[in-house]
C-alpha cells in the first residue's frame, strides 16, 4: 500500500485560537450529535449499502440539493467487506463516496478544513482512508484499536468515536469536490462530515443543473469540414429539462436541452491560429449562471484513439485486463502489476504501488517481468500490503496516465520515473532515473499472476553489453480441473540501448555472478543489471518474446520496432495509435459528449485487446502437442483466449460487423488446431486444449462468421471439425488438455442430459451448438446433417416442463426433480454459472418456440419482474453470486434477455431495459466501467452494440441472418463497411431525437422505406444504407410488432 507518504493526522484541531474564531461550518452532512440517525440505512441497515445503490463513482451528495437521510449512508465498508461486493471470484471493492459543492467567488487561498467525525471503526482492521478534494489526494491510516460491531448494528451508545481533521487548501470558485474512500481495512461508521472554512466562503444552491467544471481542451474536433476547440463543459443534470446555451465573446455557439446524468459537452470554440484570450458566459433557460476567461490555442486535432483511456474498469478486474499500452490481440501486453498471487490478480488502482512490469496477461499465462529500482539490492517482489519486503515502489497517482499507446507513471520510492509502449509482439520501456551509479532493472521470472506457475527450467543469459536472452519453462498444475495442465515457454530477448554496468542473477533465493543455464524446477530465477546515470538519466529496455524459441523472439523484436523504429519510443507510441485509429474508424460516431466518446472507445479497445496472439511474425507456433507449426497464410495468426462461452451475444457479433478480418483469423486459428492436434478448442489459452466452461461454443463463432458472409477458408474443413465436436466423445487432446462435450453421450442418448448422467443445462447449451451446425449443413448443401441437428436442437423441449414453465431437473427415468426452486435447485452446479430462472431462457434458436411453450403472457411477466428486481443492483450480483438473482449482466448467461421482448411483441420494452443496462452497469470510471467479469472482451462488445441498436439473439448463425432493433444512444452513427467481403461501403443508423429520456422508437425507414418490424435482414445492413429511427420518451405500443421472424 502506501509507503512514506501516510499523512499524519491530528485528532484534535491544531489551528490557533485565533484563526478557529474566523471559521464557520460551510457545509454540513448528518449531525455532530453521537448518532447517525439522519442518515441513509441507519441505524443497522448497512447490508443493503449496494441495494441502495451507494459506493459508485457516479453517485454523489450534493450540497444544498441531496438529502442524508436517503443520499449518505451511515457506515461505509473497507475492502475486505462482503457487504461492500468483494468476494473470492469478484475482486477487492472498494467503495466510494463523493461530495458535491459549488461556491460563490473565492479570493486568495481561503484556508478550510473536511472534519470526519466518526462513531466508530472496525479497529483491529482499521480503514486506510484516502480522501481526493478537487484531485488532490491525502490518505489517513487509522491507528489499530480495540472494538466492537456495536455502532455498525445501531448501539450508537457504546461507540468509541474518532476524529479526522484534514486541511483543505485548493477549494476553488464554482464545483468542487471530495471523494472518500477506503484503499484498505475494514468499516467505518460517520458522525458528521462538515467543512470548516473562512467566513468568506458561501455555498450556492443548486437550481436545475450543477456545474463541475469549465476549461479549454488541448484539441480541436473536426464538425461539418470546419475544426473547433471544445470548451469543456461538465454537467449534472439536476431537475426538469433545462436548455443550457453557452456564448463565446458574445455570441451563441452551444445550445442543448439536458435531460437527464451527467454530460461533459463539447462546447465548440472556432479553432484559432494563435493563442487568444476570450470571454464565456453560461446559461440556463436564458438565466446567466456562470461566466469566465477562457485561454484558446491551436492544437492537434483529436482521434478516436485520443479518448481512449486504458485504466477504465481496471478497478476490480482480473488478469486480462489492465492499463496497458496493448496492441489488438497482442501477444505482449506490458501493464503494472501491484497485486499478490491469486484470482484477479494483476493490477487494481486501489494498491497504489507496483512491484513490477510484466509482459504475458493472457488467461492461466504470465511471466517476464521487469522493474526498474535503485538501491541496496532486492531480489524478492515487495508484498501489495507491504512495499518494504523486497523491491517495490509506492507510485505518485497524479502521475499515472493511461491513454491508448502509453502507460507512465512515478515510482516513489525510487524516484524513477517509468514509460511503456508495445507493438504486437515486442515492448518497449523507458526509465528515468535520479543521478546514480546503481540505477537498477530487475528481470523476473517468476512473478505473482492469476494462476500460479512453477519454473520448470530456465536460462538467461548476458550475450553482449547491451543483450540480455533466456527461456522460461513454465507448468501450471490443474490449471483448469484435475489433469488439465498449463504448460509453455517464454523465450525472450532484452535490449538496452546503455551499456549495461553490472550483471548478474539469482536463482532460489541465492545471488550469482554468473549466467544460468538449462537449471530444473527452481523456486525463483531472474537476473538484475545496472547502469550508471549520473550523466544520462534515461535507459531504454526493448523487449521480444516468443513461445517459439529465442531466435524467433529476436525476429520479432527486430521486425517490430528494431528495423522500423530503432530506439524511437514516440514513435512506437504513435504506430500504436495509428494502428488503433484504423480499427476504430470502422464505428463513427456523432457526439457532443466528450465522455460517450471516451466510454465507446474505450470498450471498442477492451473488445480488441484483451485476447492474444501465439504465433510469431514468421507464422510459427507451438501446438498442443508441443511441436511447432507454421501458418502458410500470411494473414492468419494463432490466436489463444479464456473461453468462447456465449461469445455470440457479444464478441462474434461485433467482430462479424465492423472487423470481420478478425472473425476470419479467429476461424482460421481454430481450424489451424483443428489440422494440428485433430480439434477445435473451446479454451485455446497458449493454443492448448482447455476445457474451460462447458460446451463447444467456437462453434457459433465459426458458423456466425460463415453466415455473416466471412467465408475465406475452407469450409468444408470447418463443417468437418464442427460436426466432428458435437459427434464423438470428449477425450484428451494434446500432451494435457482435454476436447469435446463431457455429457455427448448422455446427451445423445436421453435427448438431454439427466441431472443424474451429467451437467443438466448443457442440455440447453447442446442444442443451440446443433443448431448452428445445422444451419452451417443448409448452407452448405448438407440437407441429410441439417435435419439430423435440427432435430438435436429442439432437444430442449425435453426439459421445459410446461407446468411451471421452466427447464426443470429431469433425471434418467424421466422424473422432474420434486420441490423444485427456480432459483435454489441445482444453481451453479446444474445450471452452469446460473439458476433454472436464467437458464430457462438459453434457447436462442427458438424463442417463438419457448414463448409458446412458457405463454407468452408469463413468459414477458416474469422478464419484466426479473428486470425490474435486478436493476437495483444495477443489473450485477454482488460477490458474483450470479445464480442468486433473476437478470446478471455481469455474466454471460443473461446477455440477451433484454432482446426477448421483442419476440414477445413487446419491442418497447427490449428499448427500455437494453438502454438501463447501457446506463446502469456500464459506467465511466475505473470500477464501474463495468461491474462484472469482464472476461476478455464480452462485456465490451456487449456494450458496443447495444450502443449501436443492434443485436442478434441467435448470434447471427442463422442461414439468413438478422439485426434486431435496440435502442441506440448516439444521434448518428457510421458503420464503414469498407467493401470487405463483398460488403457495400457504408451503413449509417440515424436516429436525430435520442437522448438518455428519449429511448423509444417512435417510427424507423430503412432505405427510405418504412420499417414496421423490430428487425431486418442482416444483408440489408452488408449492402450499405441508411436506418432512420424517430425517438421519444413514451414507447411506441404499435411500432415493431409487426411480422416476427419465424425460426430457421
Amino acid at each position: 500500500m502506501i509507503r512514506k507518504s501516510v499523512l499524519l493526522v491530528f485528532v484534535c484541531c491544531w489551528i490557533t485560537s485565533l484563526v478557529c474564531a474566523q471559521q464557520k461550518n460551510i457545509w454540513e452532512i448528518g449531525k455532530a450529535d453521537h448518532n447517525s440517525a439522519g442518515m441513509a440505512l441507519s441505524p443497522s441497515g448497512y447490508h443493503d449499502f449496494l441495494a441502495a445503490d451507494f459506493g459508485w463513482e457516479d453517485r454523489f451528495f450534493l450540497i444544498g440539493y441531496s438529502d442524508a437521510a436517503k443520499d449518505w449512508p451511515y457506515a461505509m465498508p473497507g475492502p475486505v467487506d462482503g457487504w461492500g461486493g468483494t468476494g473470492n471470484t469478484s475482486g477487492t471493492r472498494s467503495q466510494v463516496l463523493n461530495i458535491l459543492f459549488e461556491l460563490a467567488s473565492v479570493s486568495g487561498k481561503p484556508n478550510g478544513t473536511l472534519v470526519i467525525d466518526l462513531l466508530d471503526y472496525q479497529g483491529s482492521l482499521p480503514p486506510l482512508v484516502k480522501v481526493l478534494v478537487n484531485g488532490k489526494a491525502r490518505t489517513i491510516q487509522l491507528p489499530v484499536r480495540s472494538y466492537t460491531d456495536a455502532a455498525l448494528k445501531g448501539n450508537f451508545a457504546a461507540a468509541k468515536g474518532y476524529k479526522l481533521t484534514i486541511p483543505v487548501e485548493n477549494l476553488k470558485t464554482g464545483g468542487n469536490e471530495i471523494q472518500l474512500s477506503s484503499l484498505s481495512g475494514s468499516w467505518l461508521v460517520f458522525d458528521q462530515v462538515r467543512l470548516e472554512g473562512d467566513q468568506s466562503l458561501q455555498v450556492v444552491k443548486p437550481a436545475e443543473i450543477y456545474i463541475r467544471q469549465i476549461k479549454a481542451a488541448s484539441y480541436t474536433v473536426k464538425k461539418e469540414g470546419k475544426y473547433f476547440q471544445p470548451l469543456l463543459l461538465d454537467v449534472e443534470h439536476l431537475r426538469g429539462k433545462p436548455v443550457v446555451t453557452v456564448k463565446l465573446d458574445g455570441r451563441l455557439i452551444f445550445s442543448e436541452k439536458m435531460d437527464t446524468s451527467r454530460h461533459e459537452f463539447e462546447v465548440p470554440m472556432p479553432a484559432v491560429a494563435k493563442a487568444t484570450n476570450s470571454g464565456y458566459e453560461i446559461f440556463v433557460n436564458g438565466h446567466a449562471v456562470r461566466k469566465g476567461k477562457v485561454k484558446r490555442a491551436p492544437w492537434k486535432a483529436s482521434t478516436p484513439a485520443d479518448y481512449v483511456d486504458t485504466k477504465l474498469g481496471s478497478a476490480h478486474s482480473r488478469w486480462m485486463i489492465a492499463p496497458g499500452p496493448w496492441m489488438p490481440f497482442g501477444m505482449v501486453k506490458l501493464s503494472p502489476d501491484n497485486q499478490n498471487s491469486g484470482w484477479s490478480a494483476g493490477y487494481d488502482p486501489i494498491f497504489e504501488s507496483i512491484g513490477t512490469f510484466s509482459h504475458i496477461h493472457e488467461w492461466t499465462m504470465a511471466g517476464l517481468g521487469m522493474m526498474p529500482t535503485a538501491g541496496p539490492l532486492e531480489i524478492r517482489m515487495g508484498d501489495q500490503n507491504n512495499n518494504n519486503g523486497g523491491y517495490r515502489s509506492g507510485i505518485d497517482k497524479e502521475t499515472e496516465e493511461t491513454p491508448l499507446g502509453l502507460y507512465k507513471v512515478m515510482l516513489k520510492d525510487y524516484q524513477i520515473k517509468a514509460e511503456l509502449t508495445s507493438t504486437t509482439r515486442a515492448g518497449f520501456q523507458r526509465y528515468t532515473y535520479p543521478k546514480r551509479e546503481d540505477s537498477r532493472v530487475m528481470i523476473d521470472l517468476m512473478i505473482p499472476a492469476e494462476y500460479g506457475y512453477k519454473l520448470k527450467e530456465v536460462s538467461l543469459k548476458k550475450v553482449s553489453d547491451y543483450r540480455i536472452e533466456g527461456s522460461s519453462k513454465q507448468f501450471t498444475k490443474d490449471a483448469w480441473s484435475g489433469g488439465i495442465n498449463q504448460d509453455y515457454t517464454v523465450h525472450f530477448v532484452i535490449e538496452f540501448d546503455r551499456p549495461i554496468k553490472k550483471y548478474g542473477t539469482w536463482m532460489n533465493g541465492n545471488v550469482l555472478e554468473r549466467d544460468i543455464a538449462g537449471e530444473k524446477d527452481l523456486k525463483d530465477a531472474g537476473a538484475f543489471v545496472e547502469f550508471d546515470t549520473r550523466e544520462n538519466q534515461v535507459v531504454q529496455a526493448r523487449t521480444g518474446i516468443s513461445l517459439v524459441s529465442v531466435e524467433n523472439a529476436a525476429k520479432n523484436l527486430s521486425e517490430e520496432i528494431t528495423k522500423p523504429f530503432g530506439w524511437s519510443f514516440t514513435k512506437v507510441v504513435e504506430a500504436q495509435k495509428k494502428t488503433w485509429n484504423n480499427w476504430f474508424g470502422r464505428l463513427e460516431i456523432s457526439s457532443n459528449d466528450r465522455r460517450e466518446k471516451m466510454r465507446f472507445y474505450s470498450n471498442m479497445f477492451r473488445a480488441l485487446a484483451s485476447r492474444n496472439t501465439w504465433s510469431d511474425v514468421d507464422g510459427k507456433w507451438v501446438d498442443a502437442s508441443k511441436k511447432v507449426q507454421q501458418l502458410k497464410d500470411p494473414e492468419a495468426v494463432a490466436l489463444g483466449c479464456d473461453a468462447f462461452w456465449n461469445t455470440f451475444w457479444n464478441l462474434n457479433q461485433f467482430w462479424n460487423l465492423a472487423t470481420p478480418e478478425w472473425s476470419s483469423k479467429w476461424v482460421k486459428s481454430q481450424l489451424a488446431m483443428y489440422d494440428a492436434d485433430g480439434w477445435l478448442s473451446k479454451g485455446p489459452a497458449g493454443m492448448n486444449y482447455v476445457p474451460v466452461m462447458v460446451a463447444e461454443h467456437e462453434i457459433p463463432l465459426i458458423v456466425g462468421a460463415y453466415q455473416m458472409g466471412i467465408r475465406d477458408y475452407d469450409a468444408q474443413k470447418a463443417f468437418e471439425a464442427v460436426h466432428k465436436m458435437q459427434t464423438t466423445p470428449a477425450q484428451k487432446a494434446g500432451t494435457a488438455g482435454f476436447a469435446g462435450n463431457e455429457d455427448l453421450e448422455p446427451y445423445l442418448k436421453y435427448k438431454y442430459v439427466p441431472y443424474d448422467k451429467g451437467r443438466f443445462s448443457n442440455t440447453l447449451e447442446y442444442a443451440y451448438d446443433d443448431w448452428t451446425v445445422g444451419q452451417f449443413a443448409k448452407s452448405l448443401g448438407k440437407n441429410k446433417e441439417y435435419k439430423e441437428f435440427s432435430t438435436r436442437s429442439g432437444y430442449w423441449k425435453n426439459v421445459l416442463d410446461s407446468a411451471s414453465g421452466y427447464a426443470r431437473m429431469k433425471k434418467s427415468d424421466g422424473s422432474w426433480l420434486p420441490d423444485f426452486d427456480p432459483f435454489k435447485s441445482g444453481a451453479n452446479e446444474h445450471y452452469v454459472e446460473g439458476n433454472a430462472w436464467q437458464l430457462t431462457y438459453f434457447v436462442p434458436q427458438d424463442i417463438p418456440g419457448l414463448i409458446n411453450s412458457i405463454g407468452k403472457v408469463r413468459f414477458t411477466d416474469r422478464l419484466s419482474w426479473g428486470f425490474g428486481e435486478s436493476n437495483k443492483l444495477r443489473f450485477n450480483a454482488p460477490g458474483d453470486q450470479y445464480w442468486d438473482y433473476p437478470v446478471i449482466q455481469g455474466n454471460q448467461q443473461s446477455m440477451h434477455f433484454a432482446f426477448l421482448f421483442n419476440w414477445a411483441q413487446k419491442p418497447w420494452l427490449t428499448q427500455k431495459w437494453s438502454r438501463s443496462i447501457l446506463d446502469r452497469f456500464y459506467g465511466y470510471g475505473t470500477a464501474n466501467a463495468y461491474l462484472g467479469d469482464e472476461d476478455q472482451g464480452q462485456m465490451s462488445a456487449w456494450f458496443i452494440m447495444n450502443a449501436i441498436g443492434l443485436f442478434q439473439t441467435d448470434g447471427g448463425a442463422s442461414t439468413n441472418p438478422i439485426y434486431e432493433i435496440g435502442s441506440p444512444i448516439f444521434p448518428k452513427l457510421t458503420i464503414h463497411l469498407n467493401e470487405l467481403y463483398g460488403r457495400g461501403k457504408s451503413f449509417t443508423i440515424e436516429a436525430p431525437n435520442v437522448s438518455r429520456s428519449n429511448k423509444y422508437v417512435q417510427s424507423a425507414t430503412l432505405n427510405g422505406k418504412p420499417l414496421n418490424s423490430f428487425w431486418f435482414p442482416a444483408s440489408e445492413l452488408l449492402k450499405g444504407g441508411t436506418l432512420r429511427l424517430e425517438m421519444g420518451e413514451l414507447p411506441n405500443e404499435n411500432w415493431g410488432i409487426k411480422n416476427p421472424p419465424v425460426a430457421q
